[in-house]
């Protein structure tokens, strides 16, 4: 028996019952207090938003219970793989086809990433590269030459109908192989690659095989933040699903069984995180998932702050809209209750977050109405813990300190690995940490039309993630609307801030202070970022040389 789980699962049923609790008492507090006076529309109308907004805060502060459940269950994991399995002692080999899709990327990064996939440990004549190409005719010319001259083989559709996905099924289609090996553009795979990824298909019914990216470029503490999402991605999440057959494919650096990949059809082509989609369905579908914690690529995350933005509003839309189009398949799924569970859990991931964000504001109104207009009936209202805790804090007080508490527990699990995180020592840590939190934090105002867009069904381009690093942020279109929505958020922040005030002043203190003096810091974090940013944004407007994650590493050595 492992251990090293039972405190993360004692914790998490304390805390479901400390939850169940919670709810009980505030539902029967709020409905004491406007019972006398629901003939008033006024009363019936603070009723309602209590009631909202206790729904959007136990939505969050159960998120939390899971977070503890994720920690004890990846403690568990241990890879399962066999070198000795059927496939690889085969006669011959499964034959692989590594599959590298793109869009208008630059020629360094992409050379680096097709050279690493022809350099790969396995007989030459068991794999082929493909390079599937979506840019418009004539961009990826000099990526051709260089495919001709390797004898690589180059796909260009053209259209780009279903984008990412519809490019890979494209050469599903027309490659025939066993096994359907995927990179990024930027992530270039280690040599044991293939073997290792085939070493875990150990069962008929398994269909994926997921291997670790490590992604290098950690120069700042705006790419260590983006880096650590994948830390505790990989450390925590995919761990935990990985002792169950609950296994999300992260987009690169997995494999597929190719028949039953296309048995299932391939990739579904109609939401902006095809990866993620298509790992849900195959899922209820029946089909296993497996990962396997060893680093089988290296790449890179987005080199700066309107490329990071632009990724996590796209695996947000994309995730938002699994909910909507796929909630009753996965409910009516063949795969396990709990895996059911983080499956819906994951989806409303991004609607509680900016449910969140809108808590804040409708709180502002209800403070303002009821202490500028002296409307009592629009009072925030919750138990009191023993005599003088009001529970007001719940929510954001458990979310916090599960998110960082998960934090701490990926870092020390990646120390083990990535010698960059030795070096930065117990300050970096807590600078990293800090700075990962906050910006999650602040991402959630970035992200609030990703989420609605999706949930009213607005179809959406996939909008590619810039991995170049470059002397600009990208278009003046784009730095104009995230420099404005930045001043916006700062205009709001003032008003936060004075509430806070007013708040902190009273006697007793209102808890409300706390909500409003979170929900003011962070939406002052985006100025910030912006003004830090600015003279790069007005002075360097030409892309710089293109870096690789093999420079990038080579830099580190050199240091």
């Amino acid at each position: 028996m492992n251990w090293k789980k039972i405190p993360w699962y004692t914790l998490t049923l304390s805390l479901f019952g400390f939850l169940t609790y919670y709810i009980i008492t505030s539902i029967l507090f709020i409905l004491d207090v406007y019972s006398g006076n629901l003939s008033n529309w006024r009363a019936i109308l603070g009723l309602i938003f209590n009631f909202l907004i206790l729904l959007i805060e136990l939505l969050s502060a159960f998120y939390s219970v899971f977070i503890y459940y994720y920690i004890g269950s990846s403690s568990s994991y241990e890879i399962i793989k066999d070198e000795n399995n059927k496939y690889l002692t085969s006669d011959p080999l499964p034959y692989v086809v590594v599959a590298i899709p793109l869009y208008k990327e630059p020629l360094k990064v992409v050379s680096q990433t097709i050279e690493g996939a022809l350099n790969i440990n396995y007989p030459k004549d068991r794999f082929e590269v493909v390079v599937c190409d979506d840019s418009p005719k004539g961009t990826s010319s000099d990526i051709e030459n260089f495919c001709v001259e390797r004898d690589v083989r180059f796909i260009q559709r053209a259209d780009r109908k279903g984008f990412k996905a519809g490019a890979i099924n494209n050469v599903l289609n027309q490659t025939d192989c066993d096994f359907f090996a995927m990179l990024d553009s930027d992530h270039i795979p280690v040599s044991n690659f293939i073997r290792t990824c085939l070493s875990g298909f150990v069962e008929d019914d398994i269909i994926l095989v997921q291997g670790k990216p490590m992604f290098v470029n950690q120069d700042n503490y705006l790419l260590r933040s983006s880096a650590y999402i994948h830390t505790q991605f990989f450390h925590i999440y995919q761990k935990s699903r990985g002792i169950r057959n609950g296994v999300i494919f992260a987009g690169t650096t997995g494999m597929f069984r190719a028949d039953l990949l296309k048995k299932f059809g391939g990739f579904l082509e109609d939401t902006l995180a095809e990866d993620t989609d298509t790992s849900f369905v195959l899922m209820s579908e029946g089909y296993k998932t497996r990962y396997i914690h060893e680093i089988c690529s290296k790449g890179l995350v987005p080199w700066n702050p309107i490329s990071m933005i632009n990724q996590v509003w796209r695996w947000t839309n994309g995730i938002t809209t699994i909910f909507r189009k796929r909630f009753f398949r996965i409910i009516r799924g063949k795969n396990s209750l709990i895996n059911k569970t983080d499956i819906i859990a994951t989806t409303l991931t991004p609607i509680i977050g900016i449910s969140m964000w809108f808590v804040n504001l409708l709180l502002y109104i209800m403070y303002m109405l009821k202490s500028k207009l002296s409307l009592v009936e629009f009072t925030f209202y919750r138990p009191v813990l023993g005599q003088n805790f009001p529970l007001l804090l719940l929510a954001p007080i458990l979310i916090s300190f599960a998110s960082i508490i998960m934090a701490f527990v990926a870092w020390r699990r990646e120390g083990k690995e990535d010698k960059m995180i030795k070096l930065r020592g117990l300050f970096g840590m807590i600078w990293t940490i800090v700075a990962f939190y906050m910006l999650m934090l602040t991402a959630q105002s970035f992200l609030i039309w990703a989420v609605l867009s999706a949930l009213m069904g607005v179809r959406k381009d996939f909008d590619r993630t810039i991995k170049e690093k470059t002397k600009t942020m990208g278009k003046v279109s784009a730095k104009i609307k995230y420099t404005l929505w930045s001043i916006g958020l700062l205009v709001l922040a003032v008003l936060y801030y004075i509430a806070s005030w007013e708040t902190f002043r009273a006697v007793p203190i209102d808890p409300l202070f706390g909500w409003f003096i979170i929900a003011a810091v962070s939406i002052t974090i985006p100025i910030i970022i912006t003004a830090t940013h600015f003279r790069q944004l007005e002075i360097m407007k030409v892309f710089a040389s293109t870096k690789t994650a093999a420079d990038v590493e080579k830099e580190y050595e050199e240091k």
